[in-house]
Parts: structure tokens; C-alpha cells; sequence
């Protein structure tokens, strides 16, 4: 009778964490699509507008900044007027004041790649 009574706790323990478990990878992955993609077409004060979806669904959708929010440009710190139209944003998050713009470093295109390797 013990041996059954500490084999249900351990079960139930297992449950529980990877409930939990469950849940963190849930909220990470929906932090994760809470961002907003799109080009800069331009900055006006602390606003910033960009062209945000696919190619033949595109809208420009204006996004507020505060004094709190970060701008990182190719991994450096950056400031708003630093944002150039034709850059690609990502915007956190994706609705309210933007908490972080981030301009990412360009990926290098195939051509280049192959042009190295030869």
C-alpha cells in the first residue's frame, strides 16, 4: 500500500511540472509572434511608420515610442532619428508604445556566399 501511495505522488508530481511545462513554451511561443514586421518609411517625432505584411497585402501602421523605448540598429545601440527609411523593423510589441525597435543585421545573399566559396 505505501509502495502505490508514493508511486501516485511521484505521478502526480510529473504531472503538475509538465503542465507547467506546457504552459512556459505556450506564453514563450505567443511572446514570440507579438512582434510587428515591416519596413521604415519614416520617423515623425517619436512616431514611426512602417509598411507591415505581405506583399500584396500591405498597410502602414504607425507606432508610438516613449523615452523607454530601445532602438538597436545591426546590434547596436541606436536612436530613433538613426532609423532610415527601406529598413527592416521588428517591432515589440506588436500593439501600445513599442518597448524595442530593432533593425537586424542584413543576411548575406546566396550569390555572395557562393562567390566566397570558389
Amino acid at each position: 500500500m505505501k509502495v502505490w501511495t508514493k508511486l501516485l505522488a511521484v505521478l502526480a508530481i510529473l504531472a503538475m511540472v509538465s503542465a507547467v511545462n506546457a504552459a512556459d513554451k505556450k506564453a514563450a511561443k505567443a511572446e514570440k509572434k507579438a512582434v510587428l514586421r515591416g519596413q521604415v518609411v519614416k520617423v515623425d517625432g517619436t512616431k514611426v511608420v512602417i509598411n507591415s505584411g505581405k506583399k500584396n497585402n500591405q498597410k502602414e501602421v504607425t507606432v508610438e515610442t516613449d523615452d523607454k523605448t530601445v532602438v538597436t540598429i545591426e546590434g547596436k545601440q541606436g536612436k530613433l532619428a538613426d532609423l532610415q527609411p527601406g529598413q527592416r523593423v521588428v517591432v515589440k510589441p506588436d500593439t501600445g508604445t513599442a518597448t524595442s525597435i530593432e533593425v537586424p543585421t542584413p543576411k548575406a545573399k546566396k550569390d555572395a556566399k557562393q562567390g566566397a566559396a570558389q
